[in-house]
């Protein structure tokens, strides 16, 4: 399907200006310079109840002016006004439905199932992607077809005046699950893979709530590198309401345990006790600092009480700087504390 122009969309809601209410991105020829077809794009929006968000995730996607889209939708039977906002819509998915599903790796891995693009992404209902963010997906793809593509994304604070550049780096198997690793940084908003690769490692994993994303990654970094762009492609909603906002704590526990349960056992002479040790370290710092990303948890108790556990673990972590600066957190008054422990510079993954 060609992708619409903006006079052939409903009209935005009374207020809404710039991309993608009043913008679009320019319409792309039928054919690419070389006289080749574009590669057909496959994308999947996953959603409950975020009728707040859905019609802007959509209209980024469907003013694209990309030649050769597929674009489908799968709403998990919310109860707000998600399903009306998309049979708005419908004339320009390939396909959409409002039913009960097992979480949203469920949909994803439907709406996957039913693609036939030689790229295919997904983009949740609350996030959305930038201007001609598939004709860069298509341009890399053609020169690299069997490379995993990433741009950075762009995170904004929904309600305030805050944003932050996520830039996709050094993402390789190793890294990720290594306890002890390079500095790297990914973001899934920003990631295209190709269709044979996906088929090759199969579907995302359905009995994970938060970590699928990442376990589907390390699967795919198995079999293919990634291709940089090194450009924004997408924007990323930090609201209150996200489970990896309001449920971050838990979020990062269980991608601790898909590591250690998954992966630990290909990393050769691994201390596993440090390893172990090096995660609920972690787990001190989302209690006892703050992510900018993330709603605080401060909580003194809980971070001493996973200070415990990791020294409990491997009683060597008492020689480590970071494990003794959130030993210094623990016992400080939060007013004189930096509201980030980890200085200008994070490691690991934004979204995950």
């Amino acid at each position: 399907m060609k992708c619409p122009s903006l006079k052939d969309l409903p009209p935005p809601p009374h207020g809404k200006t710039g991309w993608p209410w009043t913008e679009e991105s320019p319409q792309l020829p039928d054919k690419m310079p070389d006289g080749a077809s574009w590669p057909i794009i496959s994308i999947v929006t996953p959603s409950y109840n975020q009728g707040r968000f859905i019609e802007e995730a959509i209209r980024s996607v469907l003013l694209q002016g990309y030649p050769d889209l597929e674009y489908m939708v799968f709403d998990g039977g919310s109860d707000d006004s998600s399903a009306e906002i998309i049979r708005k819509y419908s004339p320009w998915l390939t396909y959409w439905v409002s039913e009960s599903d097992r979480g949203q790796a469920h949909a994803i891995n439907k709406g996957f199932s039913r693609s036939t693009g030689a790229l295919l992404a997904w983009i949740n209902s609350d996030d959305l992607y930038l201007p001609g963010a598939l004709k860069l997906f298509a341009e890399h793809h053609v020169v690299n077809p069997r490379a995993i593509l990433m741009g950075d994304v762009e995170n904004f604070v929904e309600g305030e005046n805050r944003s932050w550049l996520t830039k996709q780096t050094n993402v390789s198997f190793l890294n990720i699950i290594r306890p002890e690793n390079d500095p790297w940084s990914w973001h899934q908003p920003g990631m295209f893979v190709p269709s044979p690769l996906s088929i090759a490692v199969g579907p995302l994993d359905e009995d994970l709530r938060y970590a699928f994303d990442l376990d589907w990654l390390l699967r795919l970094l198995q079999n293919a590198e990634v291709l940089y762009m090194a450009m924004p492609v997408a924007k990323f909603r930090v609201h209150t309401s996200a489970k990896t906002t309001a449920e971050y704590p838990t979020f990062v526990q269980e991608g601790c345990q898909v590591l250690r349960r998954k992966y630990w056992a290909m990393i050769p002479d691994l201390d596993v006790e440090k390893g172990k040790s090096l995660q609920s370290l972690r787990m001190a710092q989302i209690y006892l600092g703050y992510q900018p990303n993330h709603a605080p948890y401060w909580n003194k108790l809980k971070g001493i009480r996973w200070l415990i556990i990791a020294f409990w673990q491997y009683p060597k972590m008492i020689f480590r700087f970071d494990f003794l600066r959130m030993c210094r957190r623990a016992v400080l008054p939060k007013v004189l504390l930096r509201s980030n422990p980890w200085g200008k510079k994070q490691r690991g993954n934004d979204d995950n």
